[in-house]
């Protein structure tokens, strides 16, 4: 299996263990351009008791969770919160919660790190 097929399959455990958490998926693999993509966007229904719209980034170690967790620095965050921007104007979706959420995968094992971006 090539590095993109393992991508895949690890982002399909997200989108699997978001789903068990009530979270209802709306795209996967957003890409805008040349510009990158935006692993997974999900509803999720209950954050802070409103309906939030997440920005999830997906990265797979299978040697450490502290490689996956260390895997998403500021300029990644910085190049996601512009797409989600870009992604919210061509689906001209306004007044809209929001959040930013990091899912490390490590073997079985999968840490959930929600509003990494403040």
């Amino acid at each position: 299996m090539n590095n993109k097929q393992l991508g895949l399959e690890k982002e399909s455990v997200a989108c699997r263990y978001l789903i068990e958490q009530g979270y209802q998926i709306l795209e996967r693999n957003w890409r805008w351009s040349n510009r990158g993509e935006i692993d997974i966007i999900a509803i999720d229904p209950k954050r802070f008791n409103r309906e939030y719209l997440i920005f999830v980034e997906v990265k797979y170690r299978n040697y450490s969770m502290e490689m996956s967790l260390g895997a998403v620095n500021h300029k990644k965050i910085e190049q996601i919160k512009k797409l989600a921007l870009i992604y919210l104007s061509r689906k001209q979706i306004k007044d809209q919660n929001i959040s930013f959420d990091f899912i490390a995968i490590c073997g079985n094992e999968i840490k959930h790190l929600k509003n990494i971006v403040s």
